[in-house]
């Protein structure tokens, strides 16, 4: 088969760990290897994420977050103008002897509206991934508001004019039916998780994990407030909480307002030799309380490693 030469417009990259990121490194690595194609990933840079020289084929874009989680590119700046300008002078190399496909993933972010842009001024084809099976949902109404509009109008146009539009589950797929009726692909993802043999469950000291960013939209206080009621009758048991995010601090004071600071651990960041190999094998109960998913790829690890999960009956999670 002819070689593809892929370009991904990426709000984030690893070591920033998200599931859209590390999905995307991870197809990449795959693709490569099996000589597929080259992947070359253009990603916004926000200065505490990427040192210059962490991978060959990482194009950094001058970023700034203006709303934590969304971040928009410096496009003011001269080093973006010059960054994209290199991009396309090194199409006519990559299109003498490859095919050029410019991939963007979850509409929202404004890594896509650019890719689409680049799309269109260079005549290429475009893949759409998208990793979010609903409207976007922040602390603001004001701000929800416009990331509907953006939906609404932007989006919705962007979409309909993606070549071919790859969805992560079937619930993505129903809400994608809201913006067109183009043909939709669905495309599980794979994991490379490999189970290690897990200790007895321990039911006398009950021992509750979760494994996950620090956001509001991830409900963690909801699971220490149910935590809170339980302990007051079992004193046996005990929560890790393993990640780090905005509420982190919100979660300690909360902790400590409950008066369980004994039972309540903050793990921060692990990786995830640690997580397969030291923290699932030790978890007797896994919980995931989130109110919106799109890909709970965990959910996948955390049953892989035999622990009971217990999670909201949120889209994609009912499909496991």
């Amino acid at each position: 088969m002819n070689k593809i030469n892929i370009i991904q417009f990426l709000p984030y990259f690893p070591p920033h760990k998200w599931g859209l990121e590390t999905h995307a490194q991870e197809r990449g690595i795959w693709r490569e290897k099996k000589w597929y194609w080259d992947v070359i990933n253009v990603v916004f840079d926000l200065w505490y994420f990427f040192k210059k020289d962490l991978n060959k084929n990482l194009i950094l874009i001058p970023a700034l977050e203006i709303i934590p989680t969304f971040p928009i590119p410096k496009f003011w700046k001269k080093e973006f103008r010059k960054i994209l300008r290199v991009i396309a002078r090194s199409l006519a190399t990559w299109q003498s002897n490859w095919k050029v496909i410019v991939v963007t993933r979850t509409r929202f972010f404004t890594s896509s509206l650019l890719g689409w842009i680049f799309t269109k001024r260079h005549k290429l084809k475009r893949v759409h991934i998208e990793h979010w099976v609903d409207y976007v949902k922040l602390n603001a109404k004001r701000k929800e508001a416009i990331a509907w509009i953006y939906d609404q109008t932007i989006w919705r146009w962007v979409f309909r004019n993606s070549d071919q539009v790859i969805w992560i589950s079937n619930a993505c797929k129903k809400f994608a039916n809201k913006f067109t009726n183009k043909k939709i692909s669905v495309i599980y993802r794979w994991t490379e998780f490999k189970p290690l043999p897990r200790e007895v469950y321990n039911w006398k000291n009950t021992r509750i994990g979760f494994i996950g960013r620090l956001v509001s939209l991830k409900w963690v206080d909801l699971l220490i407030r149910a935590l809170s009621e339980l302990y007051k009758n079992n004193k046996n048991l005990s929560l890790q909480i393993v990640w780090d995010g905005e509420e982190k601090e919100n979660l300690e004071r909360l902790t400590r307002e409950l008066n369980l600071d004994k039972a309540v651990s903050f793990l921060w960041y692990k990786d995830k030799k640690y997580i397969w190999e030291s923290f699932l094998p030790n978890i007797d109960i896994v919980v995931n309380p989130s109110y919106q998913e799109g890909l709970p790829t965990s959910v996948l690890e955390w049953l892989l490693a035999q622990c009971v999960v217990v999670a909201t009956d949120v889209w994609w999670t009912k499909e496991i």
